[in-house]
This record gives structure tokens, C-alpha cells and sequence, in this order.
């Protein structure tokens, strides 16, 4: 297990801070060099939600034909013609295609089919190795902003998204191929005697529908805030400097609450996980409401806003687990990639612009009610969950 989980850590990584996160670094150089202001300049990691969103249903079909190993490596070549976009763009026509080409190949080499080759490889012990990864992946921003600023200042931003296409075509594509074991395409587990009651008919459609509210309501407002918390902060008055820093203390907590999930081992699934971050979440919005930008509440925000949507980040990847397997689990997260990306794209533009139109006590409250929404999907799911008592075990991936 410890191989696969460190090579999709590295990779994802790698792939996370090339195909999304560098923009937040790169783009005031971008928005200098193609005469875009910031705000369009962020549109073009919303463009490549949206596409990836489009995109993410038709991996089903993949998951079930070919080793999800293959759809990682498909997914990082076809990057490639989207940094050459990116890297050669004069025009905003062209800076837009390039993120939407990206978006298309991140519904292949992001995220969802790292966790579907995990949920392959390990069958019952998935969920351990998939929070392994997602405890890995609280890196990323830590590894991507001061690369990307790195290359940025060495060699400018164009030459950095060539090399980025370069660390796809030399570094992730290679270890993907070659340093993961081969295994089976997802087989339908609904047949199959696993002690696990897999969801069928109106059943599926209703476990379906909870799981893809819960991760989208919740989704809305940490990807929302993920991009506005320092805005958030300005608006209620706390210095620039200051604002910036706590932000930051932000992902250390976030990869601490990954780190508590990830100790817990079996003693909990990815459902229970869920529950008690979203109860955290509306706790931690209404202590921000109630101190009005105290620091003492600003502080109790971080830390329970943290260890939220850090265990919340966790539960996304395998609370599916606790209802499906096998090319079930690969059908859900592929199907729910739609509507997920398509709220993660929608969430920092409405949030922005609640904070500029409205304040910071407005968007507060429509993210307290989001986390409330969050938080019945998920009692509702727990009210529906199977009857499993089995202990995860590790295996070696099963070969083909």
C-alpha cells in the first residue's frame, strides 16, 4: 500500500499545483501580460471546473473497459496541449481554451481516478489508503505557491507552464505507468457477496442524491472560501498582514484534522467522518457572525473551520465507500463529479461577490445555511447506512 499512496501523493501533487493552484501565484503576471484584470484571470480555473465537471460522468464508462491506472495517464498527456495553450496565448480566447482543455484532461488525472485505482487496489482497505493520499495532498499548496513563484521569477509565467508540461510528460506520466501496479478494471460489486449492501433502484438515486448534496453544500462554501477568506477578513476589518497569516494557519489545521482521521485507522468510516465535520462547520460560521471580527473569534473560526473542512476534504473521497464498491463506487464518484465541479466553480465568483455587494455578515450567513444543508444530508444518510462490521485488511493489488 505505502508505494501506491506515495506515488499517487506525488503525482497528485504535482498535477493539483500545475493544473489549478499556480494560477493563484502566476496570475498577476498573467493578468499584466494578456490586459485582464484579476477577476477574468480566475475565470480560467472556473472554466476548467466547468469542463472537468462535463467531462467526469463519461470516466464511468472508462472505469469499468480499462486499469484506472491508464485514465491517470491519459488524463496527464492530454494536459499537455493545455500548458502549450496557456504558455503561447496572446489573446483571452486562448488563455480560456487552454483551461478548458485542462479541465477535460483533470476529469481523467485528477483526484477521482487516483481514488478508484485505490478502491481496486485495496478493495476493504481503500479508505485507509485513500485518506493516506488525502493526508499527502494538504502539501500541495505548500509545494505549489513557492515552485510556481520560483519559476515564475527564474524564467517568467510562460516558460513555467512549458515546464509544467514538462514535469506531466517526465515525471507523472513515467510513475503512473510504471510505478503502479497493474489491476482490474471496476467490476459491478452488486452481485458479489461482500457483507455490503450496495444501493440499487430508488435506493441508489436517494443515497446518491444525500451524498452528492451534502459534498456540494459543504464544497460550496470551503472551495468558495478557500479563495475569499482573506477578503472575508478584510471586510471585517482585520489588517491585511493579518488577515493574510491567519488564512495560512488555516491549512496547517486542515492537514492536522486529516491527520487525526487518518491515525483513526478503522475505528470510524467515511460517513461518520462526514458527520462530525459538517457539525463543526455551522459552529465555527456562527462564532465568526457572533464575535464580528474579534480576533478571539477569528481564532476559534480557524481552528474549527479548519479541522472542518480538513476532516469534510477526507470524507469527500471516501464516504461513497460506505455504500458501493468495485465499479459502483467508480459509477458514484464519477456521475457526482458533474454537479460537485460545477458548484466548486460557482462558489468563489458568488462569494466574492456577496462580500463586495453585500459584506461578510451576508456571505456568513448563506454559508451557515449551506452548512446546515450539509449537515441533514448527512443524517440522512446515516439513517439509510448499511449494517457492515468487517475490519479493513491491506492486500497487495490484485492483478489482472
Amino acid at each position: 500500500m505505502f508505494r501506491a499512496v506515495a506515488i499517487l501523493s506525488v503525482t497528485q501533487i504535482i498535477s493539483w499545483a500545475t493544473m489549478f493552484m499556480a494560477v493563484s501565484v502566476l496570475g498577476d503576471a498573467i493578468a499584466t501580460d494578456l490586459g485582464l484584470t484579476a477577476a477574468e484571470v480566475f475565470l480560467g480555473p472556473s472554466a476548467m471546473l466547468v469542463a472537468m465537471a462535463l467531462a467526469s460522468p463519461a470516466t464511468a464508462f472508462l472505469y469499468r473497459r480499462v486499469d484506472p491506472r491508464m485514465v491517470l495517464v491519459a488524463g496527464s498527456l492530454a494536459a499537455l496541449p493545455g500548458f502549450v495553450l496557456l504558455a503561447t496565448a496572446q489573446s483571452p480566447a486562448v488563455y480560456y481554451a487552454g483551461w478548458v482543455v485542462l479541465g477535460i484532461a483533470g476529469a481523467g488525472a485528477l483526484t477521482n481516478a487516483a481514488h478508484v485505482y485505490l478502491s481496486q487496489a485495496f478493495s476493504i482497505a481503500a479508505r485507509r489508503a485513500i485518506g493516506a493520499q488525502m493526508l499527502a495532498m494538504a502539501l500541495a499548496p505548500t509545494v505549489s505557491w513557492p515552485a510556481a513563484a520560483f519559476l515564475q521569477q527564474a524564467f517568467g509565467w510562460r516558460a513555467t507552464f512549458v515546464l509544467f508540461a514538462g514535469a506531466m510528460l517526465l515525471v507523472v506520466v513515467p510513475l503512473t505507468l510504471f510505478g503502479l501496479r497493474p489491476v482490474r478494471p471496476a467490476i459491478s460489486m452488486r452481485d458479489v457477496d461482500t457483507g455490503r449492501r450496495s444501493a440499487t433502484g430508488r435506493r441508489y438515486w436517494l443515497v446518491m442524491g444525500l451524498i452528492v448534496g451534502a459534498i456540494a453544500l459543504n464544497g460550496f462554501v470551503t472551495w468558495g472560501f478557500q479563495l475569499v477568506v482573506i477578503a472575508l477578513f478584510r471586510d471585517l476589518s482585520v489588517p491585511t498582514a493579518l488577515a493574510v497569516g491567519f488564512a495560512s494557519a488555516i491549512g496547517v489545521v486542515q492537514m492536522s484534522a486529516r491527520l487525526i482521521d487518518f491515525l483513526g485507522g478503522n475505528r470510524w468510516d467515511g460517513l461518520t467522518t462526514g458527520l462530525v465535520a459538517a457539525g463543526l462547520m455551522p459552529v465555527s460560521l456562527a462564532v465568526l457572525i457572533a464575535g464580528s471580527g474579534a480576533q478571539w473569534s477569528i481564532v476559534a473560526f480557524l481552528v474549527l473551520y479548519g479541522l472542518s473542512s480538513g476532516a469534510m476534504a477526507v470524507s469527500r473521497a471516501t464516504m461513497p465507500l460506505v455504500f458501493f464498491e468495485g465499479a459502483d463506487y467508480a459509477t458514484a464518484i464519477a456521475r457526482a463529479g458533474l454537479p460537485l465541479n460545477l458548484a466548486f466553480a460557482a462558489a468563489p465568483p458568488l462569494f466574492s461577490f456577496m462580500i463586495d455587494g453585500f459584506g461578510s455578515r451576508a456571505a456568513l450567513l448563506v454559508a451557515l445555511a449551506l452548512s446546515l444543508g450539509t449537515l441533514a444530508c448527512l443524517a440522512a444518510l446515516n439513517a439509510i447506512r448499511p449494517k457492515v462490521d468487517k475490519e479493513c485488511i491491506d492486500r497487495e493489488p490484485r492483478a489482472p
